[in-house]
């Protein structure tokens, strides 16, 4: 995943996959913000790319917001699920261990 600067996205939507959308940016979204995919197929690797690329832009070590934006009809579910649940943080939305219930 490569930064587009604030607000872009840093893939492309997945095609002929199942995915999640997020929003991430630093806490009060002052200097570093971007849209990603999650796919269901590719989830650990994405997330594991967005993690890499939260931590190169966050060097100001603050805290990290985390949104979900927008999902496929197939992850509907698992995205309501995350909503009711409060799962609206980086540790909830890019925890690996949320996604490995579905994948």
């Amino acid at each position: 995943m490569q930064y587009k600067g604030f607000a872009k996205g840093v893939n492309e939507e997945p095609q002929g996959d199942e995915w999640i959308e997020i929003w991430a940016s630093d806490w009060n979204k002052d200097y570093w913000g971007f849209y990603a995919y999650i796919s269901l197929k590719n989830c650990m690797k994405d997330i594991e790319d967005i993690w890499t690329l939260i931590n190169e832009l966050n060097w100001r070590d603050g805290d990290v917001y985390v949104e979900l934006i927008n999902h496929s009809d197939g992850l509907k579910a698992f995205y309501e699920k995350l909503l009711e649940k409060g799962y609206m943080t980086d540790d909830a939305v890019l925890n690996p261990d949320n996604w490995k219930q579905i994948a």
